[in-house]
């Protein structure tokens, strides 16, 4: 093989002379042959120039990668003992500022470090994509929830504008994942006061997520600037917020890598708004041993969710005296997402829309107490699964009586001991995890099922019902459900989440497959028989879908 680097020297430093060619008997054509020569030397050097100039970039940025991960080991053990410090109690006031300074800035760092390889791999076009359908309408509403927090801190309204009928779309959730956080984050960070708006919407072959934000903007003439690397607009700069100005760069890079468009405008002092467009089907190839993008039946569409990171559970707080509200934010904000709402009303309406794992409330509240909101949310169908603890500081025999038959899981008085109230809400929430391990077991005892409400038993019963009447029918989905439930998408979704942390395809797939290896274990009927009464249109779906549900090809049970 010719070696490009050996050739190469001797070639750049001939003597000019060398080419000194008399022209005396040279012919027109002659003429041309040796300019067409001349082109062809020089091309070959601009071509033996780039290929050094790649592989030395490409060197580089290896360099730059590997001492990036190195970086990381030390960031995650300096990560590690901070969190463990701020367990400590002994710590001073001071000692706890310092503390708080010196994790916020890990974390930080943690983040800067992780773009960078990000943008890297996108770079070096090393970056993997893992396509698969995702429920836009649900994906979106979880990230929302997920910035209400850090939103709310600031005294910013989130706004949501889906349409829950907009379902399918296909993407790399792990991407979209940095994306969305990107855009979310800077639209919360760079506004003081004010909101946030997130519009959805399906355009034809395409779709789109509009972030709008009512903060500083950017100055018209940096505006050009806002896509290149490490680049701040000045008034961002000029900010109290930090920003390593490679965010939005790979922002670009990613949204281009999903087949995307991202576009802006933007008034200084009157917000910014970016809008992202995808094509409803991103055709990419999927890692090796991943099945085909295209479903061969109703149920192929839930995307496998066993590689991301458990999220935490979401506490809903309602406590109208600010330092106790304050104060249990803070204490449980380790261990879960808390919302924090200071009225009645706002508790009502907010469990509605975030359907939170746990509401912790206050009694006496103002607009609406507390009892009457927990009455309100378990006397209704589509809020009955929602655990709900009350704190009171009435603690008469009658009013913890009146309390639970308002539906409470627990009733705790003020005051109480800190440790006490995490335990019971541990073991409310490990309750219902054992609740969920029931459900999906290939046996379930439905009758000894420890039900918190009755209406959450009748809720799974019927859906069970009708899934089983439907077990044939392979055009079975969650429209049909949510028909024949008189419920709304919404509330099917948000119900059969909690009480079984599946999404409705995925339960309908898990009770469809727990019947096939019932009737596998009669040694009755062939698989392609057993395929067809589950609601499989294709047997070879069928068997991956029961190995990856079981560890075990269907062949092996007959």
């Amino acid at each position: 093989m010719l070696n490009l680097y050996s050739i190469l020297p001797p070639l750049l430093s001939l003597p000019a002379n060398i080419f000194t060619i008399s022209t005396r008997h040279l012919t027109l054509g002659d003429g041309l042959k040796i300019i067409l020569g001349f082109l062809f030397i020089f091309l070959i050097i601009q071509y033996v120039r780039h290929i050094i100039a790649e592989h030395k970039s490409q060197k580089r940025i290896r360099f730059f990668m590997n001492i990036t991960h190195e970086i990381l080991t030390p960031i995650s053990l300096i990560k590690a003992p901070l969190d463990e410090l701020e367990t400590i109690e002994a710590l001073s006031g001071r000692g706890k500022k310092l503390l708080a300074v010196a994790t916020d800035n890990a974390d930080k760092l943690f983040v800067l470090i992780t773009q960078l390889l990000d943008l890297q791999k996108v770079d070096m076009k090393v970056e993997k994509l893992n396509i698969t359908k995702q429920d836009i309408y649900y994906y979106i509403q979880e990230k929302i929830i997920a910035f209400r927090t850090l939103a709310a801190q600031k005294g910013i309204d989130l706004h949501l504008d889906a349409n829950p009928d907009f379902q399918e779309v296909w993407f790399d959730r792990d991407i979209m994942d940095k994306i969305i956080n990107n855009l979310l984050s800077n639209a919360i960070k760079y506004t003081a006061e004010g909101a946030v708006f997130v519009t959805v919407e399906e355009q034809g072959n395409k779709w789109s997520i509009e972030i709008r934000d009512t903060g500083i903007g950017i100055p018209e003439n940096e505006q050009k600037y806002i896509f290149k690397r490490y680049y701040r607009a000045g008034n961002a700069i000029n900010s109290n917020e930090s920003g390593s100005g490679i965010g939005l760069l790979l922002t670009k890079k990613l949204v281009q890598l999903l087949q995307g468009n991202i576009i802006f405008s933007s008034t200084e002092n009157a917000g910014s708004t970016f809008v992202l467009t995808f094509p409803l089907n991103v055709n990419a190839p999927l890692p090796a041993g991943k099945n085909s993008l295209k479903p061969t039946t109703a149920m192929e569409e839930t995307p496998d969710a066993s590689d991301t990171p458990p999220e935490k559970n979401v506490l809903l707080l309602a406590e109208d005296n600010n330092d106790m509200r304050e104060y249990l934010t803070e204490s449980l904000a380790n261990e879960y997402r808390v919302i924090s709402v200071t009225d009645g009303a706002k508790l009502l309406e907010t469990a509605k829309e975030v359907n939170p794992d746990i509401i912790i409330s206050d009694i006496l509240m103002p607009e609406l107490r507390g009892d009457e909101v927990c009455r309100i949310l378990k006397s209704s169908m589509e809020t009955s699964h929602i655990p709900f603890i009350l704190l009171s500081a009435l603690s008469e025999k009658e009013n913890v009586i009146l309390g639970l038959e308002a539906g409470a899981n627990d009733y705790i008085i003020k005051p109480f001991d800190f440790s006490v109230l995490k335990a019971r809400i541990r073991n409310i929430i490990q309750s219902r995890e054992q609740l969920r391990k029931t459900v999906l077991s290939t046996e379930p005892d439905l009758e000894d099922m420890d039900y918190v409400n009755q209406l959450d038993k009748l809720f799974l019963d019927k859906v069970i019902q009708i899934i089983e009447k439907e077990l044939g029918n392979p055009e079975f989905s969650i429209n049909e459900l949510c028909r024949m439930l008189a419920m709304s998408r919404t509330s099917v979704y948000n119900k059969m989440k909690t009480l079984t942390n599946q999404a409705p395809n995925d339960f309908i797939r898990i009770i469809r497959l727990n019947k096939s290896k019932e009737l596998l274990k009669s040694k009755k009927y062939t698989i392609a028989e057993i395929s067809d009464a589950v609601g499989f249109s294709d047997p070879k779906y069928f068997s991956t879908s029961f190995k990856k549900q079981f560890g075990v090809s269907p062949s092996k049970l007959l």
